[in-house]
């Protein structure tokens, strides 16, 4: 009996540790399939099939690997959202040139939902084939793998044919477990992120391939003992991961998924939105592992444009030929031959170069002295960053004479201030700046707006019924009249119809009217001005 057991023991302890060799040994061939049996590494089909305008792009990882990827253009100058393209490992996917459905592992294989992709999102996609796959070199893993996919990232972000502020990583997949750690990686490049039917980890993963394995291997939602978890190379633990990313992320889901089970994307979720409110999950009854963007229709690519419009939205540029003629314009004013010239700015938008004002103290705070002085003896674009530096100054000092003047709190201040840091600054739209602030700025104005609104209507309930130099009780009765009269009358300041519960005030100039809260006057202050004069009215000044 004794012999019988110790040769039992003997043969467990035998299968254990061979399956311990093959899946050190062999590990990456099961995480892995860059080349399916019976096919070969070249492409079946590239863009140009479909009719798709795309250039072959050829990039080396850090690690000196070289690799293959297809930048895909909507346009030639489209400036729509770039899309960095992940693709799964291998399964069963949907292709009009092959029969059926085909197990295919290559980027060209994807085409046909990258063309609809195109069509639909208006979009640039970046194909990356990952090193073993494709035409590129090397043998997959995943520390190498992070790497290629760093390498296309930072390839994009250094095009000057695509706005680098709208990139947005796409991961199906393994893509998925890709996407994730370098949006996670890179806060600055990456605008948002994409998941689809992508797994919480290979640990987890491995027992849903081999059961037995689940008694061994495992991720954070196993069970099981965890002894061989050491053992794995290639982890791809996307649910330590996802937690820390803090872009806004989409999670689409096929609950027909064959290969991964749809309740790991819906952890995946439940781990990010708990660190980051802007997470959607939408699933897909009939979406299977790989088509559920063909299951989804119409629904799954909606789903997709309403997440970049929202996230991802598009920067309207300046009409880059009416600054250029300002430039020049400004440039030719700006005679070093001339005397002391300051450049001013006015509400209506126009800017004047002129002499100071001649009176001491000046009405308003003068801008910078003798700008032109320094201008041929500096290259162009240093001397107008030198010049829009302090253009800002004398903004803030101009809004900060009027917040004083009109007798602000530190309430107002902080407002005005906010409302103010909310733009973009002179210096940043000379230097260009801008544009690589444009996500930070468009996240900014929103919180901006909203509290603008909600100040607007907790002010509105002690709005005054009456207008310039009318009490309160006079007003009785008069509402309709008043109604039917200013109606069509617009704010000069913020552009808004007049309401009869409202204060409002007439400028004595301009003869324009103005809410009494825009212009920081109150019906206790207008009963003592003799002749109201606008902001705007009174930054006007007599110039020679």
């Amino acid at each position: 009996m004794v012999s019988y057991m110790g040769v039992l023991l003997y043969g467990v302890g035998g299968i254990v540790v061979a399956g311990m060799a093959l899946l050190v040994a062999f590990q990456e061939k099961l995480v892995y399939v860059p080349v399916l049996p019976g096919l070969t590494k070249s492409y079946p089909v590239t863009p140009a099939r479909l009719r798709l305008l795309y250039e072959d792009v050829w990039l080396r990882s850090s690690d000196g690997v070289r690799l293959h990827a297809w930048f895909i253009k909507a346009l030639p100058e489209s400036r729509g959202p770039t899309v960095l393209f992940f693709q799964e490992n291998a399964g069963k996917y949907p292709y009009h040139d092959l029969p059926s459905y085909k197990y295919l592992s290559y980027i060209a294989h994807r085409l046909e939902m990258v063309r609809i992709m195109i069509q639909r999102l208006q979009c640039n996609v970046f194909m990356l084939s990952y090193r073993g796959y494709g035409a590129s070199d090397g043998y997959p893993s995943q520390h190498g793998i992070t790497k290629d996919a760093q390498a296309a990232l930072d390839h994009l972000s250094q095009r000057t044919d695509i706005d680098t502020s709208r990139i947005v990583v796409f991961g199906r997949s393994l893509g998925g477990a890709v996407g994730a750690l370098l949006t996670k990686n890179n806060p600055d490049k990456v605008a948002a992120l994409i998941l689809e039917n992508t797994f919480t980890s290979i640990l987890d993963m491995a027992g849903v391939i081999l059961p037995f394995l689940k008694w061994f291997i495992g991720g954070t939602s196993s069970k099981g003992p965890k002894l061989l978890n050491f053992l794995v190379r290639s982890p791809w633990s996307t649910i330590d991961v996802v937690g820390q990313i803090k872009q806004p992320i989409l999670f689409l889901s096929g609950l027909q998924d064959e290969m991964v089970p749809p309740f790991h994307m819906q952890m995946l979720y439940g781990k990010a939105a708990a660190h980051n409110r802007e997470c959607v999950f939408v699933d897909f009854p009939n979406g299977m592992h790989m088509d559920t963007w063909l299951a989804g229709g119409d629904h799954y690519w909606r789903t997709t444009q309403q997440f970049l419009e929202k996230h991802v939205p598009e920067i309207k540029e300046h009409d880059s030929s009416h600054d250029d003629k300002d430039v020049e314009e400004f440039y030719q004013q700006c005679d070093p031959e001339k005397e002391n010239l300051c450049l001013y700015g006015f509400p209506n938008e126009q800017w004047e170069v002129n002499l100071p004002a001649e009176e001491v103290p000046p009405e308003l705070p003068e801008p910078a002295l003798g700008i032109n002085f320094a201008r041929d003896g500096m290259q162009e674009k240093d001397w107008l960053s030198l010049v829009a530096v302090h253009s800002d100054a004398w903004l803030l000092a101009v809004a900060f004479y009027f917040g004083s003047r009109f007798g602000f709190d530190k309430t107002d201040r902080k407002r005005l201030f906010t409302m103010i840091n909310d733009l973009p600054t002179i210096f940043e739209i000379v230097t260009g700046a801008v544009k690589k602030q444009a996500k930070e700025k468009s996240s900014v104005s929103n919180h901006s707006s909203n509290k603008s609104k909600s100040n607007s209507k907790g002010r509105g309930s002690e709005s005054v019924k009456y207008l310039k130099g009318q009490p309160k009780d006079e007003e009785e009765g008069l509402d309709e009249e008043e109604e039917e009269e200013h109606g069509d009358t617009l704010c000069g300041a913020c552009g808004e119809n007049y309401a009869a519960d409202e204060f409002w005030i007439c400028c004595d100039i301009c003869e324009k009217w103005f809410h009494g809260k825009c212009v920081k006057i109150t019906p206790a202050r207008a009963e003592h001005i003799k002749q109201y004069k606008c902001p705007s009215c009174s930054n006007k000044r007599a110039r020679p």
